[in-house]
């Protein structure tokens, strides 16, 4: 438990640094980096999440993909994942600086409930979401998330993206 927030916090204050450098200099890391956070819905439980995420760029035109960390709190659970979002932005839909994109998630999540023993799950979802690039570069993102195999029901997520 200790080592996921240790891992969590790290990438956090990366993003942080980054963030600060960026906006004090004229750095631009390898690829856009970010901080997330928002509410996780499964079963009969709720609970708020946070995390970091980073744009590795196209695969092929305007698909992306994008590594993701989040660890949730709540009902006396404690969920980590670790995932690899691929999705595809529609340009043709909206433009700059809006970007609607659409895709799936595999991701392994890690449940430790209460006093009882963790368990890993392999998990399959399917995500919706926008983005708005802002003045400085930098883009606001709200993204939803449907389960569709191990994985929680629904997410909403809200996240800031340093570039």
């Amino acid at each position: 438990m200790r080592s996921w927030i240790l891992i969590i916090a790290l990438l956090l204050v990366g993003t942080t640094s980054v963030a600060q450098e960026t906006s004090s200099s004229s750095f631009r890391p390898p690829f856009p980096v970010g901080v997330r956070l928002g509410y996780t819905s499964w079963d009969d439980f709720g609970q708020v999440h946070f995390g970091a995420h980073a744009k590795l760029g196209d695969l092929f035109p305007n698909v992306q993909l994008v590594p993701v960390v989040e660890m949730g709190f709540g009902d006396d659970l404690t969920l980590v994942t670790l995932a690899g979002d691929l999705s595809y932005r529609f340009t043709e839909l909206f433009t700059y600086p809006w970007e609607l994109y659409g895709g799936g998630s595999l991701a392994l999540n890690h449940i430790k409930p209460g006093d009882l023993d963790a368990d890993w799950q392999l998990g399959l979802s399917g995500l919706v979401g926008i983005n708005k690039a802002l003045g400085n570069g930098d883009e606001l993102m709200l993204e939803a998330r449907l389960g569709l195999l191990d994985s929680p029901d629904f997410k909403l997520t809200f996240g800031y993206t340093f570039f």
